[in-house]
């Protein structure tokens, strides 16, 4: 009896087995799927992240064809940018394929270069599921063509920069509708970092014109600088020349030595500020530079019989910038003080360096002309502003009765062997973290963005409009946004960025329970005007364990 009912039962348990099994291998192939398709995701972010910090398309293109062609059906991927002076479609060369290709617009050649063609005039999607039966693409020598193959038109701001080609050698059909959303997507990154390129290029261009109408400002004032060491020089060598076989003073030996040694120092400062500076950013201590160009200018003064004063401050001011665009700055700001001084009776100027609320100080102050056209020509604080805003910083021009200045300030920045600390004594102090900051509030913005500087974070101010736009195009661990009265405008921004930043600190007038507890259940932070260190520093160790614990995953 029992052997019967066992062999009763065994299909019974043999079909148990195989659905338990096919369960299993059903589980372990969606797993799989899953697994390859969260690898593919990481893949296409990462991609996003290299081709937007790209610094030139062929960059681009290299990055282009070592990543897809391993997470889509694509076997090679060929980018073709739009030359206005040629009106052609150029193929940027990679290392695979560097032979150069170029399409005109108005008369393409034959193969797949036609369609690449009717991609950009119509500025939308094609796909060619045969790249040999398609009435778009002339067909010469069918050796190198691929099967099928998908463009997609690079469009920024309703201009088309040009076109990404994705071809398949291997079979027919078209793309999956998940590969075709795809290659748009890395097509609006890269014009968006095609605009980024040619804005940058635009502001180095900019900044080199600019530097060069600043360097020739201080070459003039050099050139009367010179003049009065290298007229000593010469009635020196000319008295020396009469004591032809007799005993020479030392008096009139030291005089000569001294003013060589000023007017190389002279010109050696001159050739320095000629030269392409460093762009490396480093620790400065604002207070040694000025303290520098005093002791450069001391001769300058005496000979013009100034009277300058200053108080250099004893306190550290480190701050984080070039060193020689910083100190170019400053020369500019006192020379252009000397020349308006010397025009006047007072004859005098003032200079004090120190450190307020988070904020490295230089103050120069100068006895005025009697009126605005006895200023020195040829100055330009618009340039010199430009340069300290790069910096993070501002200059200040101010005008009283019988005296005009400048004022200084830069965000003092830590040392690199002293880390922001946790100010409540908590856990371990974050890391440096890049955060965008929109506040329309101007001082509001600057004292935030002081106190995130002092615990070693960059800050990057934005306007509202231009949130979303820079969230695409650089990566931030956080957004810091914050709201006035009637403010509602960083519900959208949040809905459209959630997925690219993974922290939304949203700052408020007063503190609101429900807010909190909503942005909360969101994965965001509400903090409260005033702003509290303690309160602060919980949220940054919080976007900051996010940050890591992103990383590692």
């Amino acid at each position: 009896m029992v052997g019967e009912s066992f062999i009763s039962m065994a299909p019974v348990l043999i079909g148990t087995v195989a659905l338990i099994l096919l369960v299993l291998g059903g589980w372990f192939l969606r797993e799989r799927r899953l697994g390859e398709q969260r690898k593919s995701v990481r893949a296409f972010h990462a991609l996003s992240e290299d081709i937007i910090a790209a610094t030139a398309p062929s960059a681009i293109a290299e990055k282009l064809s070592a990543v897809v062609p391993t997470v889509t059906q694509a076997t090679s991927v060929d980018l073709f940018l739009f030359d206005r002076r040629t009106k052609s479609l150029e193929r940027v060369p990679t290392a695979d394929d560097p032979d150069p290709m170029a399409a005109p617009i108005d008369s393409p050649p034959e193969g797949l270069a036609n369609a690449a063609v009717v991609c950009f005039r119509n500025r939308t999607p094609l796909s060619v599921p045969d790249v040999r039966r398609n009435p778009l693409v002339k067909v010469g020598s069918k050796m190198s063509l691929p099967r099928s193959a998908l463009f997609v038109p690079l469009v920024s701001r309703h201009e088309t920069l040009g076109v990404l080609q994705v071809d398949n050698e291997r079979r027919l059909g078209y793309f999956s509708p998940e590969d075709q959303a795809a290659m748009q997507h890395l097509a609006n990154q890269v014009a968006a970092s095609l605009k980024l390129q040619e804005q940058q290029k635009m502001r180095e261009q900019l900044f080199n014109s600019e530097n060069l109408a600043a360097t020739g400002q201080l070459i003039s004032g050099v050139a009367s600088e010179l003049s009065a060491p290298l007229e000593s020089i010469t009635q020196l060598a000319a008295s020396l020349a009469e004591y032809a076989g007799q005993p020479v003073p030392d008096l009139d030996l030291r005089q000569l030595a001294a003013e060589a040694r000023r007017a190389s120092e002279i010109v050696n400062r001159l050739v320095s500020f000629a030269r392409r500076s460093d762009a490396v950013a480093q620790h400065v201590d604002v207070g040694g530079v000025v303290a520098g160009l005093v002791r450069f200018r001391e001769p300058e003064w005496k000979a013009l019989g100034l009277r300058v004063q200053h108080r250099i401050g004893t306190e550290a001011s480190p701050v984080l910038g070039v060193e020689g665009q910083l100190e170019q700055v400053i020369l500019n700001l006192l020379v252009h003080a000397e020349q308006c001084a010397a025009q006047t009776a007072a004859k005098s100027i003032f200079i004090k360096t120190g450190v307020l609320a988070g904020r490295a100080l230089v103050e120069i102050d100068y006895s005025a002309p009697s009126s605005e056209d006895a200023e020195a020509p040829g100055f330009n604080l618009e340039v010199c502003q430009g340069i300290m805003r790069n910096h993070a910083g501002d200059i200040r021009f101010r005008r009283r009765p019988g005296t005009n200045g400048f004022e200084v300030e830069l965000p003092v920045a830590l040392p690199v062997s002293e880390p922001a600390t946790s100010i409540d004594g908590g856990n371990k102090p974050t890391g440096p973290l890049t955060l965008m900051l929109v506040d329309p509030d101007l001082s509001a913005q600057r004292q935030l963005s002081t106190q995130l500087g002092e615990r070693g974070h960059r800050v990057v101010p934005v306007a509202a409009e231009a949130a979303v736009d820079m969230a695409q195009r650089l990566h931030f661990e956080a957004v810091l946004w914050a709201i006035h009265a009637g403010g509602r405008g960083w519900n959208e921004f949040h809905d459209r960025v959630r997925a690219a930043i993974p922290s939304f600190v949203l700052i408020s007038d007063g503190y609101d329970q429900e807010l909190a507890h909503s942005l909360e259940q969101g994965g965001g932070f509400l903090l409260a005007r005033p702003v509290q260190d303690s309160a602060l520093e919980r949220i940054l160790r919080e976007i900051d364990s996010r940050t890591k614990s992103a990383a590692n995953n």
